[in-house]
């Protein structure tokens, strides 16, 4: 579980980090550029083998999770990034910093 919050974080972090002097929360930021997307789209997949798949497992000495833990998983990531964004939408206003 700890390596899958891990990744989870991350991949949230990353949407936080890529707009560090603006929003994160409209549309045109969670687009991103295709870099990002790639990069989630190769990590999303070899997470889940990492996870779920027994030869996988067997190499990384990994274990299964119940779909609860992952959506929970997901959801504490979620509420990571709410916290973290709420953090540089105050640090910009206190710091008369604008969107670039």
């Amino acid at each position: 579980m700890s390596l899958n919050m891990l990744v989870v974080l991350k991949i949230f972090h990353l949407f936080f980090i890529r707009n560090i002097f603006g929003t994160s929360r409209t549309w045109a930021a969670a687009r991103g550029t295709k870099a990002v997307w790639i990069c989630i789209a190769v990590i999303v997949p070899a997470q889940l083998a990492v996870t779920y798949s027994p030869v996988a497992q067997g190499i990384f000495g990994t274990a299964s999770i119940q779909f609860y833990y992952g959506a929970l998983i997901i959801a504490i990531g979620a509420v990571f990034f709410c916290i973290i964004e709420v953090e540089k939408q105050l640090r910009l206003t206190l710091t008369g910093r604008h969107a670039m």
